[in-house]
Parts: C-alpha cells; structure tokens; sequence
C-alpha cells in the first residue's frame, strides 16, 4: 500500500517526492500519472512487475508539467517515458 501524502507536504516537498520516486527506479522506462480531483496525485511504475507507486499533493496537470519539464515525453495523458 501506498502511504498519503501528508496534510502540510509543501509544493517543493512534492516536487522532492517525485524526483525520489524516479531516482529509485532508474530502471523503469514508463510511469503513469493520476490524482482523485481533490489535490492528491499518484505516480506509478508501468510495466514492471510488481506496481510501485508515490502520492503527493499535487494534481494530475501539476505532475505532468513538471515531468515534461524534466525530460519526459507523454503517450497519452496520463503515461510518460524517459526521453
């Protein structure tokens, strides 16, 4: 199970989290990028096999930008890859 996101979690400890989460799994090429509409999102591992997953708070568009920032290229709206 995945743990929440702390109430106060800043948006820096946020963006921390993420760039955590990747470092982690240098192996993994695809990750997916979601949230509940209520200011949780979740990162996760894609085609591996066993799921990893990080919350934060941030939303879906919050995380995909920031991806996108770092040299991620999405396939759709939710999946990213490592460029």
């Amino acid at each position: 199970m995945t743990p929440a996101a702390p109430n106060d979690m800043t948006i820096a400890d946020s963006y921390a989290r993420i760039d955590e989460f990747i470092s982690k799994n240098p192996t993994v090429k695809s990750f997916k990028v979601e949230d509940d509409n209520h200011g949780m999102g979740m990162l996760s591992t894609v085609g591996t096999s066993q799921k990893q997953a990080v919350n934060m708070r941030l939303d879906q568009s919050t995380i995909r930008n920031y991806l996108v920032n770092n040299g991620f290229s999405f396939t759709n709206d939710s999946v990213c890859s490592r460029t």
